[in-house]
């Protein structure tokens, strides 16, 4: 985009691409205009939109509980293992989070009377501009949760109202404004968006991301470590306040919009993990909420206390458990001091000579989770190999530059940092192109079906190198004449020379 001066059409390998709304790509393209070309400008998006996120969550508590809540509320989600871990990562979820808390943090404005007619507004541009994030999903949450509570706010003359009669044309035309123009510039667009996109995701496993419908159960326990133990309890404490009508208009609201959510996205035909990121701020608010309440949850601080004790003995013990683990694992002094690390926090906390309170507790939980994420993070040269399909192919590209190839190939992978780091058009199958429009020719050209085809036009003698999946070289790739120049997780970087 940034080369073709072109900031309103998403290029991916020098084909046009719709397959995602824009958000995602005009941030990176504002920050490659302002940065240049680094991994640190491609994922300065991502990061600040789940700082930013982190500071939404901070006031949504403070609003509603006081300073302490807030501050809570904040370090919970902060230190949340899959927060933390995508806002890391050059993914559309991380801003598509941001708007969702965004719009949350609108409705708890003007629930809260907090400049009810301001934050109204910006409710609906919010809910707008999540969907140039990610589409629909930017309404579920927070969309659900400000009809729960203007339910069941209905009856209390206090209550401040969304506008609903001017907000709603203001969502709807922000949120779909990028989709009407590209589509009316490339007809074929109205039916890829409107049924592939939209009605196959949710309604079919055309996407091939089919999973049972408890799948995002254990999502939401393993996101929400080293905190997921208190889930439990506040279920539990949730649903007696509402039973009994203890419970703030505004609590059930998110709360209902929490299941109303969780519901949709567990029944829909099309699963990733990180479909429910945009969730963790309401499950950090509602821990914080539990926490803050006269009783604790022992079964809570149990789990947090036990992962503070296994996180480094169960990454050491890999070892005897995975194959792949033995010879590629974290650095004894990471395993170690991270060892020492949760041993001693959990002593301190069970010290009998004083009650600690809980604010602190969550405080020096807090900040050491995040030393182990982010010691855990800057181990992944050493265990990278462990990670699959999801493992960086930064090595195997910058291997592939030096390599002296004259053409570059993607078969049958999604490695979007291969071509990060080539920084060029490579050859691909069909089946990588995400073709939505037709292609130019230029495009065309690269397209192949059978490695053989990959030596069309080269010289004799000349190199071919590209990246692949381990199975995919051992269906469809000849041994005899391609060799792997090197691994990383399930990718395999290959080479072959013209014949």
């Amino acid at each position: 985009m940034v080369q073709a001066g072109d900031p309103w059409t998403p290029r991916f390998n020098g084909l046009e691409q719709f397959i995602k709304p824009p958000m995602t790509y005009w941030f990176a393209w504002l920050g490659y205009s302002m940065g240049g070309f680094s991994e640190w400008t491609a994922r300065l998006p991502s990061a600040f939109s789940f700082g930013a996120s982190i500071v939404l969550v901070g006031w949504m508590g403070w609003v509603i509980g006081g300073r302490m809540r807030g501050w809570i509320a904040a370090l919970l989600f902060a230190s949340m293992a899959e927060p933390y871990a995508l806002g890391r990562q050059i993914l559309m979820d991380p801003i598509l989070s941001f708007w969702t808390t965004a719009s949350l943090a609108c409705l708890v404005g003007v629930a809260m009377r907090r400049q009810p007619d301001l934050l109204g507004w910006l409710f609906f541009l919010c809910l707008g501009c999540g969907f140039l994030a990610k589409g629909p999903m930017a309404w579920v949450v927070p969309g659900s949760a400000a009809v729960f509570w203007t339910f069941f706010s209905r009856k209390d003359p206090l209550a401040k109202r969304l506008p609903l009669l001017f907000g709603v044309p203001v969502a709807v035309g922000v949120g779909l404004s990028w989709f009407f123009l590209q589509a009316l510039k490339f007809p074929p667009l109205w039916a890829y968006f409107l049924g592939y996109e939209l009605v196959d995701r949710f309604g079919s496993t055309i996407h091939g991301r089919h999973k049972p419908w408890w799948f995002f159960l254990p999502v939401l326990a393993v996101g929400a470590l080293p905190w997921s133990g208190f889930l439990v309890s506040l279920g539990q404490e949730a649903g007696r306040r509402i039973w009994r009508g203890e419970a703030s208009n505004l609590g059930r609201a998110l709360a209902f919009g929490f299941l109303f959510s969780f519901a949709v996205v567990s029944l829909s035909g099309s699963k990733l993990l990180t479909y429910i990121l945009p969730l963790f701020p309401l499950v950090a608010l509602g821990i914080s909420w539990l926490l803050c309440q006269k009783g604790s949850s022992a079964f809570g601080w149990g789990v947090t206390r036990g992962f503070f004790l296994a996180y480094g003995p169960a990454l050491w013990s890999l070892r005897f458990f995975w194959e792949d683990a033995r010879l590629v694992t974290p650095h004894p002094l990471y395993l170690g001091l991270v060892t020492l690390a949760g041993w001693a926090y959990v002593f301190w906390s069970l010290r009998p000579n004083a009650q600690r309170p809980r604010a602190k507790l969550v405080l020096i939980g807090a900040l050491l989770c995040l030393c182990f994420w982010h010691g855990a993070s800057l181990q992944m040269n050493r265990i990278n190999d462990l990670l699959g399909r999801q493992a960086s192919v930064r090595a195997l590209g910058e291997m592939a530059k030096a390599s002296g190839a004259s053409r570059f190939f993607i078969y049958r992978a999604h490695a979007g940092g291969f071509l990060f780091v080539l920084n060029q058009p490579v050859w691909f199958h069909l089946a990588d192109a995400f073709i939505q429009i037709p292609p130019s020719k230029e495009a065309t050209d690269r397209i192949f079906d059978r490695p053989e085809e990959l030596f069309r036009g080269l010289e004799r003698g000349e190199k071919v190198v590209g990246i692949t999946l381990r199975h995919n070289f051992a269906k469809s790739f000849d041994p005899s004449r391609w060799s792997i120049l090197g691994r990383a997780g399930q990718f395999y970087l290959v080479e072959a020379t013209a014949p």
